[in-house]
């Protein structure tokens, strides 16, 4: 990534915004305000805008000058909550990822002083009208955000809900219905990934950081944890399907029963055992 190009963008953007009586704090957070893991040749520029209420709906204001500061391949839209976003591909594979979020947001975040995850990690201020964002706490970038464990509850939610899926991927590959195992198996991977972060914060001494959708795993898992990864990933046929799942099931089982021993819950062995002798008694199509 061009790290010119970036910095040129920050400028224009502070400029443009400037100019706007309703935007009225720009912050920058992810990989490129990262002090520990910082941003490198890939990177993308995460921009969070602050505005007052009601302004983070004037699509065609950011529209117009995210379009105009350079040239777009495309340009992606998403809500969440009071957010809204549009993710950015540029000429040249530039990304940035765009947000807007009204300005009341962040009272909270500075009376509780307590920083989102990725603020934590680090942020850089851009724009601060009102001197409302010099009031957010500092980040905290050697600690890992704070952590809050699955109550036994929902552990025992996540071990059925995998085994439950489990159970459906094996159905699909024994029909011989790939594709629809592979759609399936996205999900049995998300639910392996939040076991995996769980039981790398129930088995560390130290508080640990999982980061965000598996980055830089291999810091935070043990090295037969990672080996073990390397087969619950499949081929579109069906042997190497099931193979995966049973790696998988192998995977989860063991990580989450050393979990449950480390957070003292209860765990259903039981039902483990018997879904996968059911698993296993299905064989290939």
């Amino acid at each position: 990534m061009n790290t010119h190009a970036f910095e040129r963008l920050q400028a224009e953007l502070v400029e443009w915004a400037e100019g706007i009586a309703e935007i009225r704090v720009i912050l920058i957070v992810g990989s490129q305000a990262r002090r520990v893991k910082p941003a490198d040749e890939y990177s993308d520029l995460d921009v969070s805008l602050y505005v007052v209420g009601g302004f983070e709906q004037k699509s065609d204001v950011y529209l117009h000058w995210l379009c105009d500061i350079a040239l777009v391949w495309m340009i992606l839209e998403e809500h969440h909550d009071e957010t809204k976003s549009w993710l950015i591909l540029y000429q040249g594979g530039i990304k940035v990822d765009f947000s807007v979020t009204p300005i009341s947001t962040l009272r909270p975040v500075i009376d509780k002083k307590t920083l989102w995850g990725d603020q934590q990690r680090g942020y850089k201020i851009l724009l601060d009208k009102d001197g409302i964002a010099v009031q957010l706490p500092a980040p905290t970038p050697f600690d890992p955000p704070p952590y809050i464990p699955p109550t036994q509850e929902q552990f025992i939610q996540r071990v059925e809900g995998y085994f439950y899926g489990a159970v459906y991927v094996a159905k699909q590959i024994r029909r011989d219905n790939r594709w629809k195992a592979k759609w399936a198996d996205q999900i049995q991977q998300t639910m392996l990934l939040e076991m995996l972060e769980w039981h790398a914060h129930a088995t560390h001494e130290q508080p640990v950081d999982t980061y965000y959708r598996g980055d830089f795993m291999r810091d935070w898992v043990s090295e037969d944890t990672w080996r073990e990864l390397h087969g619950v990933f499949a081929h579109f046929d069906a042997t190497d399907s099931r193979k995966a799942l049973l790696a998988s099931i192998r995977l989860f089982t063991r990580l989450s029963e050393e979990t449950a021993a480390s957070l003292g819950y209860d765990y259903p062995r039981s039902m483990i055992e018997e879904v996968t002798d059911y698993i296993l008694g299905l064989g290939n199509p």
